[in-house]
């Protein structure tokens, strides 16, 4: 299904601090799958030809590929896209610089966290881990500033260390940050006792509810309904679409794909083509 170009995806200014994000963003967790560059570009190119402007990524994805090929494809798109990335969940810098040869290892990770022996994934929301990763960051990504930086699935057991948000505003204040926000799938008790720092509010579309509050940028779209009913079918794949952007008429809904020509049903589909 192709997209007519003179028809871009929609724009919108973010509630909480009026950022103009696409209201479709692409998430980029997987993009470590793709066999090259040269695919991963082909994807990337197609999101910035349909109007796509909002990339979502964290330190956390691929062990850093992710960042670093965000850097390497989208930089000479800087001042037109929006990047959101993240820290807290803990890369492994060591297989992350493996590059090609970093799968197997993956996988033998995995396969030590599910039998415990190791503790997989970490988490650290302190200070020094916030500046080492946003510095990380931004050497990866080829950037002097982040867009949206966020918590990375904080846990009620790892709360952010005294004087963190203090640290993220002096950096707004120096310009490596413009905006700072919270991701994960249960984020309430976060916003509840950090709200007044939190610019930006990302949560799973599954996760929230109007009574509590109101995200940004929801994720996951398609998650809870994939586990409970396996593969979706066209007409639910657009009622979820369709659903999640009238619930927040002013948000953002991340989406994540491997191939160009999903994205363009995604698109389509969104605009209830």
């Amino acid at each position: 299904m192709s997209h007519s170009l003179n028809q871009p995806v929609a724009r919108t200014l973010l509630p909480r601090c009026g950022l103009e994000v696409s209201r479709i963003g692409l998430g980029l967790a997987h993009l470590h799958l793709l066999s090259n560059d040269a695919v991963r570009q082909r994807l990337l190119r197609r999101a910035i030809d349909l109007g796509i402007t909002h990339f979502d990524t964290a330190r956390f994805y691929s062990d850093g590929f992710s960042e670093a090929t965000v850097g390497r494809l989208l930089a000479q798109n800087r001042t037109s896209i929006t990047i959101a990335t993240k820290f807290g969940l803990l890369p492994t810098p060591l297989i992350g610089s493996l590059g090609a040869a970093a799968p197997p290892f993956r996988k033998a990770r995995s396969l030590l966290s599910k039998l415990r022996m190791v503790k997989y994934p970490r988490h650290s929301y302190t200070r020094a881990t916030m500046r080492k990763s946003l510095e990380a960051s931004l050497r990866a990504l080829k950037t002097d500033y982040i867009d949206i930086y966020l918590l990375h699935e904080p846990l009620l057991t790892s709360r952010p260390e005294e004087g963190l948000f203090e640290d993220l505003e002096r950096e707004k204040q120096k310009g490596s940050i413009r905006y700072v926000g919270v991701s994960g799938g249960s984020v309430g008790p976060i916003v509840e006792q950090y709200g007044r720092f939190l610019d930006v509010i990302q949560t799973s579309e599954a996760s929230w509810s109007e009574d509590r509050f109101v995200p940004d940028i929801t994720h996951s779209l398609f998650s809870a309904a994939v586990r409970q009913k396996g593969a979706l079918e066209d007409d639910a794949v657009r009622k979820l679409m369709q659903e999640a952007l009238a619930r927040r008429p002013s948000g953002a809904v991340v989406v994540q794909t491997r191939q160009p020509a999903h994205l363009d049903k995604l698109v389509a589909m969104a605009e209830g083509r």
